[in-house]
């Protein structure tokens, strides 16, 4: 119970933001580029919080950085509900992704104090995926319990997760590790330059969809700065005794392949809150307009790691994680023929095969690194936590990134076409704004305005179809990326397969 309590609170205070991002802005009154920094900021320290809490748990214990972070957002989000402001705000989402980082490792713990040790590998697959259920259980909340007072209520919820997960932590003790001198000075300086350069990636590609990326400069130079920062901390880790960072080690074709199919799947895996939710509320659809299919997402979300830990076994897991590309595959293809007719029922099997995909995948995959880097001592684990944070944390930001990206410039291709149509020299313009005079001239008794009106409401029609159409042409680049993916892991499993026969009949 501590486990998924901790691995919930993790990630539900970002979760309740982020299903509730276009209604917060309007509230709040914030720009939508504003708004959109505290999803993004709780993204980028979540990514830094997995190198910098791997040597604060050798020197320290994870369960100390969990009440240090822990009791900050306490008093962050105490001010907040004092000072509501966008700096605030900022500083409270800030404070969330470092503590989730450590959240989401004690969850892990827990979950493999709860089950016998020969279980442990399904502790892992379980614990990983407790914080994924954040986001469905997020869109379950109603909205009156968070609009209180100007979204009061949302913050109210985090501080008294946040509260009774310490009051936990202090509470029910882990068991003590051995800990040991692990902070060197050089440490500090390749996270001051790895931190810079997330921070510069991080921040261009979570807002470069909604600023788009050629309007504001700041973008561009955030983005052509992080490379050079990450080389620069690359540098400095190589060839050191005991490095933040194993650069030899990751750069290893197995890691990068590794990397390649794990972002690669975060990608694809942003198809359900960016495609299929954000298609939903063209129509002008909110949370609560769609809970059944925010409860077959939740339920279908549940059944992934608890099926994961039921199989996984460690030759199991590409062949699992394949599993998981080929639904997405499917499940977005299927949603690529949408139309204005579509509402939630509609995705009920698409979006809960996604969602399945999601918790099924996440498991196996840190399983996966974790049996290689244990193999060989364990001396690379903090290598490969920074490697996990990263693919994780950035790729779902570039993932929405991509998909907002497709949408819009589908949308304006669309528009274009679809306008071009509209003339009066075309008689289905004419028979479809006699349509909509006749809608409205029983209230609208002056002809001039009621031709205003048929015009606008075509017009609104036309902007209409141009995003169906968009998004199902973003589901279907989706559904290609992970067939593609798939077929690139499928290779792999084939080629290790064959490479592993003829070993066998070498030896």
């Amino acid at each position: 119970m501590i486990s998924l309590l901790l691995g919930i609170t993790g990630g539900f205070g970002n979760a309740l933001i982020s299903v509730n991002l276009p209604y917060l802005e309007g509230a709040l009154g914030l720009d939508t580029y504003e708004i959109v920094w505290l999803p993004t900021v709780y993204a980028i320290m979540n990514c830094l919080g997995g190198g910098l809490l791997f040597k604060y748990r050798q020197e320290y214990g994870v369960r100390s950085f969990a009440i240090t972070f822990l009791a900050l957002q306490l008093v962050l989000i105490t001010a907040h509900l004092f000072v509501r402001d966008l700096g605030s705000a900022i500083l409270v989402r800030a404070a969330s992704g470092l503590s989730a980082t450590a959240l989401t490792t004690l969850c892990i713990y827990y979950m493999n104090q709860a089950v016998p040790a020969k279980h442990r590998p399904r502790g892992i697959v379980l614990g990983i995926s407790i914080p994924q259920l954040a986001i469905p259980i997020a869109r379950l909340v109603p909205l009156d319990a968070l609009t209180l007072d100007k979204w009061q209520g949302l913050y109210l919820l985090e501080l008294g997760l946040s509260a009774l997960s310490l009051a936990c932590v202090l509470r029910f003790r882990l068991p003590p590790s051995i800990r040991q001198k692990a902070f060197e000075r050089r440490d500090f300086v390749t996270m001051a330059f790895y931190g810079a350069a997330v921070a510069c990636f991080g921040s261009a590609v979570g807002l470069g969809p909604y600023l788009w990326w050629w309007d504001r400069a700041w973008i561009g130079w955030c983005l052509a700065a992080s490379l050079p920062l990450f080389v620069i901390a690359f540098i400095l880790e190589f060839g050191r005794r005991k490095p933040l960072i194993d650069v030899s080690w990751l750069s290893g074709i197995d890691l990068v392949r590794f990397a390649v199919v794990i972002v690669l799947t975060r990608v694809v895996l942003s198809e359900q809150p960016s495609g299929a939710v954000a298609f939903l509320r063209l129509f002008g659809l909110q949370n609560d307009d769609y809970r059944g299919l925010s409860l077959i997402i939740l339920v279908c979300s549940i059944a992934g790691p608890i099926t994961a830990a039921l199989l996984v076994k460690a030759e199991r897991i590409p062949s699992m994680i394949l599993v998981s590309l080929i639904l997405v595959a499917i499940a977005a293809y299927m949603d690529s023929y949408s139309s204005d007719l579509t509402r939630a029922p509609e995705f009920y099997v698409t979006q809960g095969l996604i969602a399945f995909a999601t918790t099924f995948f996440i498991g196996p995959a840190l399983l996966f690194g974790l049996v290689r880097v244990l193999a060989q001592g364990g001396e690379k684990l903090s290598s490969f936590v920074i490697l996990f944070a990263v693919t994780q944390s950035i790729g779902s930001l570039i993932g929405s990134a991509l998909v907002q990206s497709v949408q819009f410039v589908a949308e304006r291709h669309h528009s274009t076409n679809l306008v071009s149509y509209v003339t009066g020299m075309n008689p289905v313009v004419d028979n479809t704004l006699a349509g909509i005079s006749a809608k409205y001239s029983s209230v609208v008794p002056d002809p001039s305005e009621l031709a205003a009106i048929s015009i606008q409401t075509l017009g609104q029609q036309t902007t209409l179809q141009a995003n169906i159409l968009a998004y199902n042409d973003t589901f279907r680049i989706i559904s290609l990326l992970a067939a593609l993916t798939a077929c690139f892991l499928g290779w792999i499993i084939v080629r290790t397969f064959f490479k592993s026969k003829d070993g066998v009949k070498t030896s």
